[in-house]
């Protein structure tokens, strides 16, 4: 390995060390939870029927998926490239009587140490792009992929206030890399992220707008970071999220986009570019 990629993995590595022990206090305010609610009703429209399925949760960190998964009785493999945030999925899984149902791997997800088509279900929310032809290889063909990426629109919208050139540059150009987080990822808009999928294999079945729609309800900021709120409210904002993520209309103004597809069988012509 080139000794700056090495570099970069163990500068990520710690910054996700430093963050492991607070990590799931965000989900335990108004807006995390609302999140972690709307991104579990997308996932569970796309579950495999099969409990026996097995399940890769790709830099899944502290298991805030893996371990529902568990509870419904899928076979899950969590990993992580930090060795503190899976310290602290073991514990809360511990905790629960289900350490034995779920495999742990302190790997990077663009180096998965699996074979070939390991898995039914391979969930990616907060890998890079990097790693998607890793993530394809170890799904089942007819199996199923969940991935989030950058949303063109929506990052040339938050960089127009303070870097208009540039938002616009990002806005005009095709498929590109931006760095964020010390890693890279694919800023892509709809319409991209589909082709690039298909070219890698992966038949699209839905890709959704996450993040950054809080705006368009205007919230107060008070409110987002309460840690008890009004029962009747939550419900409210739920629902219009999950209709708003799913909207044409809308997909633009997101920060991120979740996207689900099926691996197919790719052509030979295809298989050799």
């Amino acid at each position: 390995m080139p000794e700056d990629e090495s570099k970069a993995i163990e500068s990520i590595k710690k910054k996700w060390d430093e963050h492991a022990k607070g990590y799931d206090e965000y989900y335990q305010n108004f807006k995390g939870a609302v999140e972690h609610y709307v991104d579990w009703e997308l996932l569970k429209g796309h579950l495999p029927g099969n409990e026996d399925a097995k399940i890769l949760d790709a830099a899944g960190g502290t298991g805030r998926i893996t371990l529902p998964l568990a509870k419904m009785g899928y076979s899950v493999t969590l990993c992580d490239i930090s060795p503190a945030m899976l310290d602290v999925a073991r514990n809360k899984l511990k905790r629960e009587g289900l350490r034995d149902k779920v495999e742990i791997s302190e790997c990077d997800v663009c180096s998965l140490g699996f074979p070939d088509e390991s898995f039914d279900f391979v969930i990616c929310w907060d890998g890079t792009i990097q790693a998607a032809k890793e993530l394809i290889r170890v799904t089942k063909r007819g199996g199923k992929i969940s991935i989030f990426l950058v949303n063109k629109c929506g990052a040339a919208i938050s960089k127009f206030r303070q870097e208009p050139d540039s938002a616009l540059a990002l806005l005009n150009s095709k498929p590109s890399y931006i760095q964020h987080d010390e890693s890279k990822h694919l800023v892509a808009s709809v319409g991209e992220a589909k082709q690039f999928f298909k070219k890698h294999g992966i038949r699209v079945l839905e890709i959704y707008a996450v993040c950054g729609m809080f705006e368009l309800l205007s919230i107060p900021e008070e409110i987002l970071k309460s840690r008890s709120w009004d029962e009747k409210y939550f419900p409210k904002v739920t629902q219009m999220l999950l209709r708003l993520c799913k909207e044409p209309t809308t997909k633009g103004f997101s920060r991120h986009l979740v996207l689900y597809g099926e691996r197919v069988q790719l052509d030979e012509s295809q298989e050799t570019r």
